[in-house]
């Protein structure tokens, strides 16, 4: 039975106009898109754009533009898709760091991004260039764990947060990502321990 059919979405680190929703589970794994416009509204289905996943993860880099990458469709997955300044998703790129789902992913620095942590559970990181460029593992950075969210947040920091660590336990442990991409060691205790969460940075 599929594990954690969440659909990802991304909006822009720093109050982007528009947004996309992502990939996802109905009955199988799906690669359908739908743009949201500055007001709110969302488009129809873009069905086929790269390979068909779910339990991925997203986020805006190079100030204009998104990511999606890794996730499960019938193996886990290391591949991304880079997504234009007007919505246009990309053709796979594959094989870029270790292939994983229920994984988080945040913008930081103000144009870059960071793929974090997943299934295992590991506490892998990738961090993406401005122009989209992955770069390979970091690992041990903080606790293991999946199914946990992450955001930015100031003007060009990022957190991870809660998660499962794979021993029957929820957590609520967060790593701070500093404007370079440097993830803190565990912050642990705050708030309710829980997993399958979502995050979004929000104010201006």
């Amino acid at each position: 039975m599929p594990i954690n059919r969440k659909i990802m979405g991304v909006s822009r680190g720093g109050g982007g106009k528009k947004a996309i929703f992502g990939y996802g589970y109905t009955t199988v794994a799906v690669s359908i898109t739908n743009l949201v416009n500055s007001t709110g509204a969302v488009s129809t289905d873009t069905t086929g754009v790269g390979t068909a996943r779910y339990s991925l993860a997203s986020a805006s880099y190079g100030t204009d533009k998104a990511i999606f990458g890794y996730g499960i469709g019938t193996v886990n997955l290391s591949l991304t898709n880079l997504v234009s300044n007007v919505g246009v998703v990309s053709t796979d790129t594959t094989g870029v760091g270790t292939a994983r789902f229920s994984l988080a992913a945040a913008n930081y620095g103000t144009d870059k991004a960071i793929f974090g942590y997943g299934n295992g559970p590991v506490s892998i990181t990738n961090l993406v260039s401005n122009v989209g460029v992955v770069s390979t593992d970091t690992t041990g950075v903080g606790t293991a764990r999946d199914q946990l969210a992450a955001a930015s947040y100031s003007t060009d920091k990022a957190i991870f947060g809660y998660g499962f660590t794979g021993s029957l336990a929820a957590t609520s442990i967060t790593n701070l990502v500093s404007s370079v991409g440097v993830v803190g060691s565990n912050v642990t205790g705050v708030g309710t321990s829980r997993r399958f969460i979502a995050a979004s940075s929000y104010g201006s």
